[in-house]
């Protein structure tokens, strides 16, 4: 018999994620059940949307969703700010990494020159 969540249009993913139970299916493995390719980039919407909606397992796609709206909220403000503070110092740091590892290349020549 079919799930009654599931319509006629759904995809695969949808599929997926609508029959999830933890009673049945918590310990079975992720598959993400997506259509990328070998070859996609994610320089196009759609399989960066694909990714976006198929990765994570679906425990964690239930957790948030069982959130109020406000707690939902919450929880992406704080996390949007936290990702872009990392993002800003990866970026500061990556400046720095970029311009001792030229110092380090020239620190070499000169020490692998003189004991030459």
């Amino acid at each position: 018999m079919p799930h009654p969540l599931i319509g006629p249009k759904d995809t695969l993913g949808d599929i997926y994620y609508k029959t999830y139970t933890e009673e049945a299916r918590s310990d079975a493995p992720h598959h993400p059940p997506w259509d990328l390719k070998q070859r996609d980039v994610f320089l196009e919407f759609a399989p960066c949307r694909d990714w976006f909606l198929n990765s994570f397992p679906p425990g964690e796609v239930n957790r948030p969703r069982a959130r109020t709206h406000d707690g939902l909220y919450h929880a992406y403000i704080v996390g949007e700010a936290n990702t872009r503070g990392a993002n800003h110092q990866i970026v500061r740091e990556w400046r720095t990494m970029v311009k001792e590892r030229g110092d380090w290349k020239k620190y070499r020549e000169r020490f692998g020159a003189a004991k030459a």
